[in-house]
């Protein structure tokens, strides 16, 4: 009898998996995915290339280039896009969407990386021009949620950028079009990142948490990193540190002077 059961399982196993990689095309469904993210998030989402689905212990739905648009304004773009879901529900023609990732992305409206940059030597007394205001090159977003209440909740969110990482939380409002996210980041230390920006690299803020609060509507969002605190604090500390330096360096220079003077040779 367990055998039986056992052997009926497989065979289902097997045709449910020869279906899927040989006869199922999940490219019928883009259309699909494109319309329950865009009604869900109240958006304009679009795939630009074909999906592929890889199965294994966690189902995968991969796209190369997607668009995201609010009132045909550009939001975000990203060149690559992985979302886990669930195959049986696929099969279906639905998409339950447990986490998602992208990678390579531009957030169009602000350059979060260049906007610390220019605060950070504004307050070390120096002026950095930001050379890109159009947009934030984001390395890599990696996202859990849920929806209640029709509110998107984010338990979990990863970000990297060329300079920050860092992990946080938040909720997007759909119907009011509204996002705000918090996260606790930190400077990368990376030798590309600091040849990069070579004087103007935020070195005096190294292993220190910055706090970064997104919020408002999805066309205009505020990014708030509150650094200006984080680096005065810092910046008194190294001056502090190298007043210190000088002072003992003076007092060894002194005590040397007066050795070399009592001595005869």
């Amino acid at each position: 009898m367990i055998k039986n059961i056992l052997y009926i399982l497989s065979s289902i196993i097997i045709i449910i998996f020869f279906y899927v990689t040989l006869l199922f095309d999940i490219n019928d469904h883009k259309v699909n995915l494109e319309k329950m993210i865009s009604e869900q998030a109240n958006i304009d989402f679009q795939i630009l290339g074909d999906l592929s689905l890889d199965l294994g212990l966690n189902t995968k739905i991969k796209a190369k280039k997607l668009s995201v648009k609010k009132n045909n304004i550009l939001i975000l773009e990203s060149e690559e896009f992985n979302a886990s879901v669930s195959v049986s529900k696929i099969l279906t023609g639905r998409f339950d969407i447990d986490s998602l990732s992208l990678k390579d992305s531009k957030l169009y409206g602000i350059n979060i990386d260049e906007s610390i940059i220019k605060s950070y030597n504004l307050l070390a007394g120096r002026n950095y021009y930001i050379k890109n205001t159009m947009y934030s090159d984001i390395e890599l977003i990696e996202a859990k949620g849920y929806f209640q209440d029709d509110i998107l909740q984010i338990k979990d969110i990863r970000l990297k950028t060329e300079l920050l990482e860092g992990v946080g939380f938040g909720k997007i409002n759909p119907f009011e079009e509204t996002v705000n996210i918090s996260a606790s980041t930190k400077i990368r230390t990376n030798e590309i990142v600091k040849k990069k920006y070579n004087k103007f690299y935020p070195k005096y803020l190294i292993e220190t948490d910055l706090p970064v609060l997104i919020t408002g509507n999805y066309n205009a969002p505020e990014v708030d990193i509150k650094i200006s605190d984080l680096i005065t604090k810092r910046l008194k500390e190294e001056i502090k540190n190298k007043a210190i330096k000088s002072i003992k360096d003076k007092i060894q220079e002194k005590i040397q002077s007066e050795i070399n003077i009592k001595l005869p040779f």
